[in-house]
């Protein structure tokens, strides 16, 4: 398994929130097998598990991310990591 990390600040979380919901079918879409969300104010830690690396990475090269981040109105450039489950 595969889990991209992103970490990022939202002008507001319950936008981000909606945002982040309303995308979920293109998450699932390239694979995503479940995800969490976690937040302290407007401080957002998202981790989405994908069967493999080449999945995360077609999300996060999927033309509808970057508008969705938009519309939920991410500040400045997320911080992004793709870590692989150790056997």
């Amino acid at each position: 398994m595969t889990t991209l990390v992103v970490r990022h600040s939202v002008s507001d979380f319950d936008t981000w929130k909606s945002a982040f919901d309303g995308h979920a079918s293109v998450r699932t879409g390239h694979g995503s097998t479940g995800q969490r969300v976690l937040h302290d104010g407007n401080a957002v830690l998202v981790l989405i598990d994908f069967p493999d690396a080449a999945s995360a990475q077609s999300f996060m090269a999927d033309p509808s991310l970057a508008a969705a981040m938009a519309e939920g109105g991410v500040v400045g450039a997320p911080d992004v990591s793709v870590l692989v489950e150790a056997a």
